[in-house]
């Protein structure tokens, strides 16, 4: 997940979690829905192999996982025919009684290959909300390795078909807007287009505040950590840290910074 900083009037009152009205194009400059890829702009083998890619992905997560304690994914730990061994009662004993089967769970050199494929220092690769997941960089060198081309042929890739000769172009030449600026300090998130996730603070560090606050569950950050990522210096990447506010790398976990 990535999430930014965001300048804006200390009275914006744009609902949480709803995307900002600027970003979202005019819904008359949207094509008709592509009847042959659904709307994916895929061809149906480019939807598989994204799943695949996606489960290839998860072998680097769950590295990360198995540190921070937690269990397999089930899309890993139900996949048929597991990597494994079994466990008997006596080590090595069939005989000693019924044996229970174990799924070996990925080394950490599965961080060192993904690193390399995505180009990125190992440490930048996480499974928290906050990494760089590497689960569409299997499925980009895959088809750049073949030369392969998954694009939908009926649409040429968009999901959708013109409504009118022209509106594609409309579209492709809409430009969206960003919030308006102003003294106030908000955390957006970028998933989606992007929409404000906190309510908006008249200073930094009220905002760093309530981003170390534990009763922000799962999203909850060290107090340091936040305080380096809103310090980072405005740049379009920052300082990357752990969940402990170490410094490890170049960009703060999927977390960048920008003021406009």
């Amino acid at each position: 997940m990535s999430n930014e900083v965001r300048r804006v009037p200390l009275d914006f009152d744009w609902p949480l979690n709803k995307v900002w009205g600027g970003y979202i194009r005019p819904a008359e400059l949207e094509g008709t829905r592509c009847e042959e890829c659904d709307g994916s702009g895929q061809t149906h083998f480019g939807w598989w192999l994204q799943k695949f890619s996606y489960v290839m992905g998860m072998l680097a997560e769950d590295v990360r996982e198995q540190e921070r304690g937690k269990p397999m994914h089930p899309w890993l730990s139900q996949f048929p025919h597991p990597h494994g061994h079994w466990e008997y009662p006596v080590a090595g004993d069939p005989q000693s009684g019924p044996g229970r089967f174990v799924i070996d769970r990925p080394s950490t050199d599965a961080l060192d290959f993904f690193a390399v494929l995505m180009g990125v220092d190992k440490e930048q690769i996480t499974g928290s909300l906050f990494g760089r997941q590497p689960n569409y960089a299997v499925m980009t060198k895959l088809l750049e390795v073949t030369g392969t081309d998954v694009s939908c042929k009926v649409c040429d890739g968009h999901g959708s078909t013109e409504k009118y000769p022209g509106q594609r172009t409309e579209a492709d030449a809409w430009v969206p807007t960003g919030p308006p600026e102003g003294e106030g300090w908000q955390l957006w998130e970028t998933v989606s287009d992007g929409s404000p996730i906190s309510p908006v603070f008249p200073t930094a560090d009220a905002l760093a505040g309530w981003m170390s606050d534990p009763e922000r569950g799962d999203r909850w950050v060290p107090a340091e950590t936040a305080r380096k990522f809103i310090d980072a210096g405005w740049a379009p990447t920052g300082v990357a840290t752990s969940r402990d506010g170490a410094v490890s790398g170049v960009e703060f976990m999927g977390w960048t910074q920008r003021d406009d």
